[in-house]
């Protein structure tokens, strides 16, 4: 896998990672609302359940184990990232890697914060991305042996 992989990765996970919070949201507020009697003398549901609220309650909580799970893996991503983005020996092309990747601005917010043009970023961009490349090699060359 290279660096543009990883880092695409890592931003998919974030979008899981939030759409499962909005899952979670959409359930805690079917579980805590207020349900209505039933007066019309029919039978219960057959399906076993007791109530739509307990069935709610117990979805979110498996979702949330799921997403602290989740958390947890990307932070350990992140931090792998991290530290094989500061053995890049070009300042520059880390400053862009991580404004781009983690603080998520745009090219020409980190342009005009870095004081370049955006033509230029993308050329740094493009140069820590085979920096990257480089040093994921290496590793992983190193763990083969």
């Amino acid at each position: 896998m290279n660096a543009k992989e990883y880092f695409k990765q890592i931003s998919r996970t974030e979008a899981f990672i939030s759409t499962k919070k909005q899952r979670m949201d959409a359930l805690k507020a079917l579980a805590s609302g207020v349900g209505s009697p039933n007066l019309s003398g029919m039978p219960k549901n057959p399906s076993g359940s007791l109530s739509p609220m307990a069935d709610a309650v117990c979805k979110a909580l498996d979702l949330e184990a799921e997403i602290h799970k989740d958390e947890f893996l990307l932070q350990e991503k992140k931090v792998f990232l991290l530290e094989l983005i500061g053995t890049i020996e070009i300042c520059d092309c880390q400053i862009v890697l991580i404004k781009r990747y983690f603080e998520h601005l745009s090219w020409d917010d980190i342009a005009s914060s870095m004081f370049y043009s955006t033509r230029w970023i993308y050329k740094l961009h493009g140069r820590a991305l085979e920096e990257m490349d480089r040093k994921l090699k290496e590793r992983n060359d190193s763990h083969v042996l």
